[in-house]
């Protein structure tokens, strides 16, 4: 009998396949659907408006991902290098929609883990997000309005009330910061004295809006009576309950300490709807 030369089985067309198949199926009876990577946020931002990307995301062939905002902005041509923007990016998008995030404000209390498509909507309310005076020094806070902080933080800001469409004096001393002012059971304000401007202050006013009266678009004028001359500034009341961010007036009224004195300036105020 004549035995045919034994060979050496090659690797079987489908043993790659079939072995993708069998460690899936162990990750899946072993329970495994979630996995933990650590990734630059930063690298999920638009490439246009570089906020977070949000589905439906759109990319152009060189790989540049876009929100369909700025897309649409874009008339879908990619801000980076012209090419047709046009392409969704789903991979990108299932990637996205299965991520959580932790609150930025976690070493201020917060404990939420947030989906990524939702964390600036979390951040804009959490309860736990800083809160900044106006008033020089004073630092960051959480959970109170900005009127219930000053009340309570800063008790020597004195309180004023006055007449609407009246023009009311507030015989304000050289080293105050801030005034209350309220018209009645209405409305409260504060005017806003920044000493950091150099070579004078700047004058401001901030509608103090609660939860209970939420009027808005209130009208005010600053007038100081300087040594050489009437100083103005009229304009809408910034309406705010707390402030997120460092205080930026949208408009002030700057005096100069060649011209102020307390006896010499003496500051008028107007509010009114």
């Amino acid at each position: 009998m004549i035995k045919k030369p034994r060979t050496e089985r090659g690797p079987a067309a489908g043993s790659s396949s079939a072995k993708k198949a069998k460690a899936a199926s162990e990750a899946e009876s072993a329970g495994v659907s979630k996995i933990t990577v650590t990734l630059d946020p930063k690298l999920l931002n638009c490439s246009v408006c570089c906020s977070a990307l949000t589905p439906p995301i759109f990319q152009c062939s060189n790989g540049h991902t876009t929100c369909s905002d700025c897309c649409e902005d874009l008339e879908y041509d990619c801000s980076l290098c012209g090419k047709p923007n046009d392409t969704r990016c789903r991979a990108v998008e299932q990637i996205i929609c299965g991520m959580t995030l932790p609150c930025s404000f976690r070493e201020h209390g917060c404990t939420d883990m947030i989906p990524f498509t939702e964390k600036l909507f979390h951040e804009e309310s959490c309860p736990h997000a800083p809160c900044y005076c106006p008033i020089a020094g004073c630092r960051p806070y959480a959970r109170r309005s900005l009127h219930d902080h000053i009340s309570l933080q800063h008790p020597t800001v004195q309180h004023t009330n006055v007449t609407g469409g009246s023009l009311c004096p507030l015989r304000m001393r050289d080293e105050e910061q801030a005034r209350f002012v309220s018209l009645g059971s209405r409305a409260t304000f504060l005017l806003v004295v920044d000493r950091s401007v150099p070579s004078g202050r700047g004058l401001s006013v901030i509608h103090l809006a609660n939860q209970q009266f939420r009027e808005d678009d209130f009208k005010y004028k600053i007038q100081v009576y300087t040594r050489t001359g009437i100083l103005c500034l009229s304009g809408e009341t910034q309406s705010v309950e707390r402030l997120t961010k460092a205080y930026q007036p949208g408009a002030s009224l700057f005096v100069s300490d060649a011209m102020w004195s307390p006896q010499d300036s003496p500051v008028y105020i107007e509010l009114r709807k």
